[in-house]
């Protein structure tokens, strides 16, 4: 009998250039054991030597670079430049959290009344297992990986099924800086044997970054099973541009906001939400610039735009586009597949989108704008809190006081200021709503699958 296998495809050629064996029910069973040993073992290792090898990880990312751009480019379509700026955000995460752990495991003293010594520590619980997507392939494993490992953790990986090759370099990544399979492990599985997975004793908690849906099924089997959940699903991101704000500086951040990844992140600036006295100049300009937007090979330099990932999520994001146009949006530029081999889009502006429409109401995870028409700054944010999700949010505008008591305002998780919402090292990431829930990054990011333990001891 034939083994079952993770086929990944090139989405600028439609050429498939690897397939990896999937694990059967005995080899997973065969890992999981592994992991309990792994833990056992990572547990004990000083904090220091924890350390130690995340910062071995980090360096390993930053010196193989080349190598990672060349394989997630060709797995995904991502331009290899966009991959480049991944593995250094991904690296100053790794490094955060080497700097960082043993600050964060000290114990930490607390002044009680009949105590002689009371304390709070934070103990390790097993292994967590990682459901990641394939659009940041691996500065989203990094992102879960780095603070459990500093923490104690065993990790295990269940990666997107089209980016196989991704995950095994990855994997190779963490297991020469010394992270060895138990407690860093890749599960090439299926979707559907994550439940099973979660199941099992060793996996103290799941981390989801993925869609609306998949988050709900993991959420439902780890409440299921009383375990610690943290899930980035979608969003509808806004980004407000105020009656005050440079309108080219608006149109390139975004331009920058929303067509970065071709479209494809969940913190994209997918709804442009322009105040009324600005919105014919921004439209135009923002078509203009679109326009000159350069649609090619993901591995050449002079690239704005590259293939989408896979040809159905292209097909998905047309349907979605028509049915906009059917409810009133206006197609300003783009709205097509281009006809070549390959998960490729036109770069898309709709206007005349509101409250109703599909570009308004669903996540175009791809390269299409949607430029909504607010009345004023009131209006505007109304606008921009009508959604399900509350992932980021942008405000544009020159009163930088005035932009950022706005930004206040918006029901997200993360506001910025005259720059779309980027991911840093030392800053939360996640959302509120139907975005999701608990935190990575930061000091915010660590902790959340470790047992936070009151320590007393009587006078």
């Amino acid at each position: 009998m034939s083994r079952k296998t993770l086929t990944a495809v090139n989405p600028a050629n439609d050429k498939v250039i690897g397939e990896h064996e999937m694990l059967s029910e005995s080899e997973i069973r065969a890992k999981l054991d592994g992991t309990r040993r792994g833990f056992d073992e990572l547990r004990r290792l000083p904090v220091a030597e924890r350390a130690r090898k995340l910062h071995a990880v980090a360096d390993l990312i930053e010196k193989r670079q080349a190598d990672i751009a060349e394989v997630i480019c060709h797995e995904m379509g991502k331009k290899f430049g966009d991959v480049i700026a991944e593995t250094q955000i991904s690296a100053a995460i790794v490094r955060f959290y080497a700097d960082n752990a043993e600050s964060f495991m000290a114990p930490k003293p607390k002044q009680v009344a009949g105590a002689q010594k009371a304390e709070v520590v934070r103990d390790p619980m097993g292994a967590v297992l990682g459901v990641m997507p394939w659009n940041y392939p691996l500065y989203q494993v990094v992102r879960f990986a780095a603070p459990n490992l500093a923490g104690g953790n065993a990790c295990l990986l269940k990666h997107a099924s089209n980016v196989p090759g991704s995950a095994k370099l990855i994997t190779q990544l963490f297991h020469d800086a010394g992270f060895e399979d138990g407690t860093f492990t890749w599960l090439p599985v299926s979707s559907s044997e994550i439940a099973d997975i979660m199941r099992d004793p060793i996996v103290c908690g799941v981390t989801l970054t993925g869609s609306e849906e998949a988050g709900k099924a993991v959420a439902k089997t780890a409440g299921e099973l009383i375990k610690p959940s943290v899930l980035e699903l979608g969003g509808i991101d806004p980004l407000i541009v105020l009656d005050d704000a440079d309108v080219d500086k608006a149109v390139e951040i975004a331009i920058d906001g929303r067509f970065d990844n071709t479209g494809q992140s969940c913190a994209a600036a997918k709804r442009l939400i322009v105040v009324e006295p600005l919105v014919e100049r921004f439209t135009e300009r923002l078509v203009d610039q679109v326009q000159k937007l350069r649609v090619g090979d993901p591995m050449d330099e002079s690239t704005n735009i590259g293939p989408m990932s896979r040809k159905d999520l292209r097909d998905d994001l047309h349907d979605q586009v028509k049915r906009a146009v059917r409810n009133g949006a206006r197609v300003e530029t783009g709205g097509e597949i281009l006809d070549k081999p390959g998960a490729w889009y036109a770069p898309t502006v709709l206007t005349n989108v509101a409250p109703g429409n599909p570009a308004f109401d669903e996540e175009l995870f791809g390269p299409v704008a949607s430029v909504v028409t607010a009345d004023d700054t009131e209006h505007a944010i109304e606008l921009a809190n009508n959604s399900p999700y509350g992932l980021g949010g942008t405000v544009v505008g020159q009163d930088v006081k005035r932009a950022e008591q706005v930004a206040r305002r918006l029901e997200v998780g993360m506001s910025f200021v005259n720059r779309p919402t980027t991911p840093f090292a030392e800053l939360p990431f996640g959302g509120v709503k139907g975005s999701g829930y608990g935190r990575e990054q930061s000091e915010y990011g660590f902790g959340e699958f470790l047992n936070v333990r009151t320590v007393y001891v009587a006078a």
